[in-house]
């Protein structure tokens, strides 16, 4: 600024006297003014700030409060003089203990169409109660806010110079670690809900966080058991994947793969641990299904109670503004028509509102009365007895489900013993105690059983007793023994494949009736059983025309292949060939059936003229 008086020539005046910014000594002189100036005015900021900071510490300074609260004349926080407000809060925090989650908890109150009281803060009708439609933002500074637990606090939300904008003086606010806040009185002003209450809010809220770290909220998916299971070698929650479809989910730990590029330490298959637990939760709750029906009669009916008491509340609200809109048109002056008309309208609306309410709170009484039936108790009573009805009832949905699961269990550890079938699970019960088990998943290959070796040596001693494949997998299946993937039994071509790795040869089936073939012609099936490869495998052969054969002549059609001895030998050949370089050979060579030569593994050798 002096530096543009002094290149107009103008003078500069103070109470001090008159200083001319071109002269040397008069510019020095308003520059130590100036800078005076400047430091007395952040001395003073400073000033204020601190007594600022010195009030809110003893719990004094006024600010402005959530809803449910108002400062009264003494400068004291109080409850909001208007029942209706205290009755939606209590409402409100009772039902978040319940449901678990902000987003339930909006949902409810739209649902149940209740409105939050707010007192403007500002204008000219400041301190006016105004009945507003609950949004997220309100919903979650209610649940967060320490003075709903009687705590004065100051400081939540500071001033972050980086973040402000220009022109925009309420901006760059940020939310502060409570370690970091400027006061923090517990026990200064009434409680909506206890400390601990509110400690158990902010961890619920703080789990419901999309984070590895974090259980998270109910979301949708088939998998019951998502933010729960967790890997005993990594210390982290398994994650869910779902197929393409979302037909199938796996709780797969990816920890190493994503930290360190390795394998995945552990993957368990969804649904079978989700019957699993599904199962301990249910003979859980068995014993206490008289106790359950009891609290969720009560509950219902408490949930009801107070639902019509809000609506009471409002009626008696609507009721009182229509009869304050007719004393306001009594009260004026019939001859005085411009204002009686106008006064006229506001009641009329206020009239039309309170039979509007009227009769939602008839049709809300109608759907849900205030005490429950007969009929209602006795279905109540019944279901809480068949816990597993309800449980699997089609009304009860995944998300249901969770909810019930995440009451009694805390986490659920799983340890897949290397790459077998067997599963050691842990379940950590709420309030403490555990139980532990095995479940049984399914796998890729057969050779990673856990019992693989002694499936081995079961099939090579009855293999050495003379008995067929066919019998072999029954005596197995009697046994207890079961596929890799634990389908109903083990299958014909499973013992033949073990056969084959074991080096053994299944001894030959009793053959059926050679009436109509020659002495050596086979019955397809009877051959297979012969080579010990399964039926599919020979019939592609026949169509392939890797072989001879015939249909039978009868009803049945069945497959009649020719094979000397030279034959099986060479047939026995064929099957322990090398799949991939016998499909690179055909595919470089391209001969036709009838130009590959007889020594080769898919040639068909010509059948000897004269035979059968």
């Amino acid at each position: 600024m002096p530096q543009l008086c002094a290149l107009f020539r103008t003078l500069i005046a103070d109470t001090d006297g008159i200083y001319d910014p071109a002269h040397y000594n008069d510019r020095l002189l308003l520059g130590l003014k100036g800078t005076m100036s400047e430091a007395e005015l952040h001395i003073l900021k400073q000033r204020m700030y601190q007594g600022s900071l010195s009030k809110a510490r003893r719990g004094e300074l006024r600010f402005a409060l959530p809803v449910g609260y108002v400062w009264d004349a003494e400068g004291t926080i109080q409850f909001d003089p208007d029942e209706q407000v205290q009755a939606v809060v209590r409402l409100i925090f009772r039902k978040f203990a319940e449901l678990g989650t902000s987003g339930g908890l909006l949902r409810y109150l739209v649902q149940q169409q209740i409105q939050i009281g707010v007192r403007v803060r500002e204008g000219p009708g400041k301190g006016t109660l105004v009945w507003r439609r609950p949004n997220r933002a309100t919903v979650q500074m209610l649940l967060k806010h320490p003075l709903y637990a009687g705590a004065y606090v100051y400081g939540r939300r500071q001033v972050d110079p980086r973040r402000k904008q220009p022109a925009r003086p309420q901006t760059g606010r940020v939310v502060q670690e409570p370690s970091t806040w400027h006061a923090f009185l517990p026990g200064r002003c009434p409680a909506y809900i206890s400390p601990e209450q509110y400690e158990r809010n902010q961890a619920r809220l703080a789990a419901n966080q999309a984070r590895a770290a974090a259980m998270g909220a109910v979301r949708v998916g088939a998998a019951l058991l998502p933010g729960l299971v967790a890997c005993p070698r990594c210390q982290v929650r398994l994650g869910v994947h779902y197929n393409g479809r979302r037909t199938h989910h796996t709780y797969d730990c990816v920890e190493r793969r994503n930290h360190y590029g390795e394998p995945l330490c552990q993957h368990v298959p969804g649904p079978c641990l989700d019957a699993f637990v599904s199962q301990q939760v249910l003979a859980a709750l068995e014993p206490a299904s008289l106790e359950l029906s009891l609290t969720a009669a009560e509950r219902v009916e408490q949930d009801r109670a107070e639902l019509d008491r809000l609506w009471q509340q409002r009626r008696e609200r609507a009721a009182y503004d229509a009869a304050r809109a007719a004393r306001q048109y009594h009260a004026v002056e019939p001859e005085h028509r411009l204002v009686a008309r106008s006064l006229e309208r506001a009641w009329e609306a206020k009239l039309a509102a309170h039979q509007h309410l009227d009769e939602e709170y008839h049709r809300f009484v109608s759907q849900q009365p205030r005490v429950l039936t007969a009929p209602e108790r006795e279905a109540i009573r019944r279901l809480a007895a068949d816990i597993p009805g309800l449980w699997n009832a089609p009304t009860t949905t995944a998300a249901d489900r969770k909810e019930i699961i995440r009451q009694v269990v805390e986490r659920v550890v799983v340890d897949v013993q290397g790459r077998s079938e067997r599963v050691a699970v842990r379940i950590d019960w709420v309030g403490g105690g555990h139980t532990e088990g095995t479940l049984v998943r399914d796998i890729a290959r057969l050779t990673d059983l856990s019992y693989y070796a002694a499936l081995c040596e079961r099939v090579r001693s009855l293999t050495e007793k003379g008995m067929s494949a066919a019998a072999i997998a029954e005596q197995l299946h009697a046994e207890g023994y079961r596929p890799a993937r634990h389908e109903a039994r083990l299958g014909l071509d499973q013992v033949t494949e073990l056969q084959r790795r074991l080096g053994m040869r299944a001894c030959q089936p009793r053959i059926r009736d050679r009436q109509g073939i020659g002495p050596e012609e086979w019955w397809s099936s009877d051959l297979a059983d012969r080579l010990g490869l399964s039926r599919s495998t020979l019939h592609r052969w026949i169509q392939l025309g890797w072989v001879q054969a015939r249909r039978e002549d009868g009803r049945l059609r069945r497959w009649i292949v020719w094979a000397d001895a030279a034959e099986v030998v060479r047939l026995q050949q064929l099957q322990q060939r090398s799949v991939a370089e016998e499909a690179r050979r055909r595919w470089i060579q391209m001969p036709s059936a009838q130009a590959i030569p007889s020594n080769q593994p898919g040639a068909v050798p010509r059948r000897p003229e004269g035979g059968a």
